[in-house]
């Protein structure tokens, strides 16, 4: 915009100096009005260099910090994108730093094959959708992991950060928490803003704007006499600031009010400020219990145990840690497993989580991730309201579905042939292979895999019910991203070609309350997963029918009877 304005005046003050006729050298008195267009020209030639000088500046910084980023980042870039700071930041950039550079370039005769590269390639760049669902997937890790605005910003949580967050990106975090109404989130990312200011050259950012979140985020958190010292910042910076003025005078009053009901000179004392300034990350971390009935399950209570979960492990209670145990397994005497027996690990008991070591190759794994990488599309859930599968912010990934008719190399046959050998199970009406992966944050909150009473999910399938699940983890993962199960308590950590494996049914056909879990948000890393689902028809005789309701799947797997 500068660069057009100081072209236009640069035209503007030539068109002046033309005498009518077009004629200047008959009279002098003409060409005095030269002396003086000269004169104005240089100087406006002289601001259009400064403007260009600093156009370049820019550029060339903008140039020279993508540079650094981009070679740290191509050198790996799976490790690079596997930290949520990073992965953020690269969203952020074609958000603002390309849109900014873009601007910057306008002559034609210099920019031209930029301008067409950035022209084909912009239909490709992150959304506005994009860069808030990364903002949401941050304080998503925050909630989950405990985490403080800091952390991130330096770099304090597992993984490889090449780069820092800046108080432009932490300004704009807060934003997107306020405007989700999260207060404590919005709060504390503007005063983290406050703290980067103090460390940057910043122009761009308004101290009226950031108090004015601050102000607004700790009145809804009922912190009232800071709420008034901030509104009181924005007055003196900005006098004429009317929704200031009407806000100071609502502040004051409360102030006033409460102040008379308690007989103290103030509100709230700088040690109950001080309190009420206390984190989300600094809260209580109770021992949520949810009780042995699932019916009575409260969701907040859930989400509370699902997160600490995700943290880390909950004691095990010596009835369950008893039956913990590792064994080979033939399945049944497969002929598939016979010279080749699987490693088995008893992850968990009620419900019976098994753990299947090394059952997949690096080779498989691969080839499941490059069949799976051009079909992935958002990953979607059953919405009850609807009566079909939608997208939904507690399910964050993409997938894709295979079967062997994907795969010219029989690798996908094999591996569900491998099922097969392994649980004993029908394959013929199961499930194609789905192979997620996660993005930024991403996770699965609590959920069955099998349609409860009333759900008409599988009707089209004619299969019946998902009786099991085994999911394989395609990918380590550097931190989070475990499979937890809330109400039991059961916790299982990614392990590159291992699988987990559980009955989602009762031998009765009922469905199992205990077997609700969860995907943990993936703090750093990469998460792959490939989950086969296995329905009820064509199990008639593989798996018995049992009417007690109480009967456990344990019976069938005798090694644990031992």
């Amino acid at each position: 915009m500068e660069l057009t304005l100081v072209l236009s005046a640069l035209y503007f003050s030539v068109i002046l100096v033309v005498p009518a006729g077009g004629e200047m050298f008959s009279a002098t008195t003409h060409m005095e009005t030269l002396v003086t267009t000269e004169q104005e020209l240089a100087q406006s030639l002289d601001r259009y260099l400064q403007a260009e000088e600093a156009r370049l500046t820019r550029i060339k910084a903008i140039a020279r910090a993508v540079s650094n980023i981009s070679e740290a980042a191509n050198s790996d870039v799976g490790r690079y994108l596997g930290h949520p700071v990073n992965a953020y930041r690269l969203l952020r950039r074609f958000m603002s730093e390309w849109r900014e550079v873009e601007d910057l370039v306008v002559r034609p005769a210099t920019s031209e094959d930029f301008v067409s590269r950035l022209t084909h390639h912009k239909p490709a760049f992150p959304s506005s959708d994009d860069l808030s669902g990364a903002a949401t997937a941050l304080m998503r890790l925050q909630n989950t992991y405990r985490l403080m605005p800091s952390a991130l910003v330096d770099g304090r949580i597992p993984g490889d950060q090449k780069e820092k967050l800046s108080a432009s990106d932490c300004y704009y975090l807060g934003t997107v928490a306020y405007e989700d109404e999260k207060y404590k989130h919005a709060r504390d990312w503007m005063d983290e803003t406050l703290k980067r200011l103090n460390l940057e050259d910043n122009g761009d950012l308004s101290l009226v704007n950031i108090y004015d979140y601050l102000a607004y985020s700790e009145y809804k958190l009922g912190n009232v006499k800071r709420a008034s010292r901030l509104t009181k910042e924005i007055i003196m910076l900005e006098p004429d600031h009317s929704r200031a003025h009407g806000n100071l005078a609502h502040y004051e009053h409360m102030l006033s009010e409460e102040s008379q009901k308690r007989g103290e000179d103030s509100a709230i004392d700088d040690v109950t400020a001080e309190n009420k300034h206390q984190t989300f990350a600094e809260e209580h971390d109770e021992d949520y219990s949810l009780g042995e009935d699932p019916k009575y399950w409260s969701w907040e209570v859930e989400r509370r145990r699902y997160e600490k979960l995700c943290r880390e492990p909950l004691p095990v209670a010596d009835w369950r840690s008893k039956h913990f145990k590792c064994f080979y397994t033939t399945g049944r005497r497969h002929p598939r497993l016979l010279l080749k027996p699987i490693a088995v690990e008893v992850a968990y008991i009620r419900p019976t989580v098994l753990l299947y070591k090394n059952i997949l190759s690096d080779t498989e794994i691969d080839r499941l991730k490059e069949l799976a990488t051009p079909k992935l599309n958002r990953a979607t859930a059953y919405n009850s309201e609807q009566g079909r599968y939608a997208p939904a912010d507690y399910r964050i990934s993409k997938s894709a579905w295979l079967g062997p008719a994907h795969d010219d190399t029989g690798i996908v046959q094999r591996i569900d042939d491998r099922i097969e050998a392994v649980t004993g199970l029908e394959m013929t009406t199961a499930e194609q292979l789905q192979v997620v992966n996660y993005g930024i944050g991403g996770h699965y909150e609590p959920h069955y895999d099998y349609a409860r009473k009333g759900e008409d999910a599988f009707s089209d399938l004619d299969t019946g019910n998902r009786i099991a699940t085994l999911l394989f983890y395609l990918s380590d993962v550097e931190a989070g991203g475990a499979t937890v199960f809330p109400g039991a308590g059961a916790r299982v950590l990614p392990s590159k070609g291992d699988a987990s494996f559980w009955y989602n049914l009762m031998p009765s056909g009922d469905g199992d309350l205990h077997t609700r879990h969860a995907g943990c948000p993936v703090l750093s890393g990469l998460k792959w997963v490939c989950n086969k689902w296995i329905h009820e028809r064509g199990q008639e005789f593989r798996k018995p029918c049992y009417q007690d309701s109480n009967t456990d799947w344990d019976i069938h797997i005798p090694e644990l009877n031992k």
